[in-house]
């Protein structure tokens, strides 16, 4: 597209343009937003990104693992979600199903996360690290260089995948934990390294000095997490995936001291943050921060009470959020054994037979955005 035929393409009403943009891949938006400010403007107007992300329904993602002495499967299962105001259904197709160990026949993927259709994962050989980049519709994969840093106890590594809105890059964002001892106490320095798909290398973006919980979670163009500071004070950190740089602030009300980590996680309630805690022995609760960054704004929105037909299987053990429905149901992920459901109002709890045990899932959005675009990537087909 030249410079004359992009420009005339201001002169459509803006229904049309809205379609046409919708419909291209991210580099492809990137030119395009390069040409004038109006263009600028225009892809970053409400209207437009609503168009963009409807274009394919949000479903769920789940990597199914096993690995002992005798088999390895490493699987990709696909949950679809019929969502409405009142009812939801959801849908499992075994036949679209991806058996990964078919195509890498190595130790399991473990996923990252999940990106406009793109999906990140690690691969951690004999303390090796290997990023991968899928893309299961269009059978495209990319592998990123090796980063800096030896993974080896006590140090630890943990990866997080967004988008940058305003530059459209797809970002992996790499946190290395050091231990350090000083007088007696141990605490973390955790350095932070940034790859930008499509630029070929990776690059230190600064430390913070925190221990990181793993999964980060994206909103506002940025990755948060929980993290911990040297006297266990819990806050959390967030990366702007623009400017690269590291913020702190409040986490839940009363969860500011030491806390078990192990039963706590954060997530997305709808578009605000949430800290979802297990850590009672009658209840489960999720807290939501309703205005960003506003400490004040904090609620308590759920409250699920430990009752003799969970059987036992809700308490003490970390739950993760995964989506809100629209009729104002809650999918979780109970550690990495299972799905639930949750209807806050009509206090409803129910498990989903789609799959059990040993089971990470995030959002997911199908698309046909090609890896091949990225120029400097060397993409492999499976």
């Amino acid at each position: 597209m030249s410079i004359d035929e992009a420009t005339s393409l201001m002169d459509l009403p803006s229904p049309i343009l809205f379609e046409i943009l919708s419909r291209l891949p991210p580099t492809t938006l990137l030119y395009v937003k390069s040409v004038s400010k109006s263009f600028l403007n225009l892809t970053l107007d409400s209207e437009f990104l609503k168009l963009s992300r409807s274009r394919s329904p949000a479903g769920i993602i789940i990597n199914q693992y096993s690995l002992d002495d005798t088999s390895i499967t490493d699987t990709l299962k696909f949950l679809k979600f019929e969502d409405q105001d009142t009812d939801h259904s959801y849908c499992h197709d075994p036949k679209l199903d991806l058996d990964l160990q078919h195509y890498f026949p190595i130790d399991p993927f473990w996923m990252v996360g999940s990106v406009h259709g793109f999906v990140c994962f690690n691969y951690f050989p004999d303390y090796v690290e290997t990023i991968y980049i899928l893309n299961p519709r269009t059978r495209e994969y990319i592998i990123l260089p090796e980063a800096g840093g030896i993974r080896e106890w006590p140090n630890d590594v943990m990866y997080s995948f967004g988008f940058d809105p305003v530059r459209f890059e797809y970002k992996v964002v790499r946190i290395y934990q050091e231990e350090i001892y000083d007088d007696n106490t141990s605490y973390y320095k955790s350095k932070c390294q940034v790859y930008t798909i499509g630029k070929g290398s990776w690059r230190n973006a600064g430390h913070a000095m925190f221990s990181f919980m793993p999964y980060g979670v994206n909103l506002c163009a940025k990755i948060h997490w929980l993290v911990y500071d040297a006297k266990g004070n819990e806050s959390i950190c967030s990366f702007d995936l623009e400017n690269e740089l590291f913020e702190s602030f409040p986490t839940a009300p009363k969860y500011n001291k030491k806390r078990y980590w192990y039963s706590r996680s954060l997530g997305v309630f709808g578009r605000c943050l949430c800290v979802c805690d297990n850590y009672a022995d009658t209840h489960f609760e999720v807290w939501v921060m309703k205005d960003y960054r506003v400490t004040s704004s904090w609620v308590k929105e759920i409250v699920i009470n430990i009752s003799p037909e969970c059987n036992g299987w809700l308490g003490n053990e970390i739950i993760y959020m995964l989506k809100v429905l629209e009729d104002g149901e809650v999918l979780f992920l109970w550690r990495d054994d299972f799905l639930f459901l949750h209807h806050p109002v009509k206090k409803t709890l129910k498990k989903l037979d789609v799959c059990a045990g040993n089971i990470l899932a995030s959002s997911h959005v199908s698309s046909s955005f090609f890896l091949k675009s990225f120029e400097g990537e060397v993409v492999n087909v499976f």
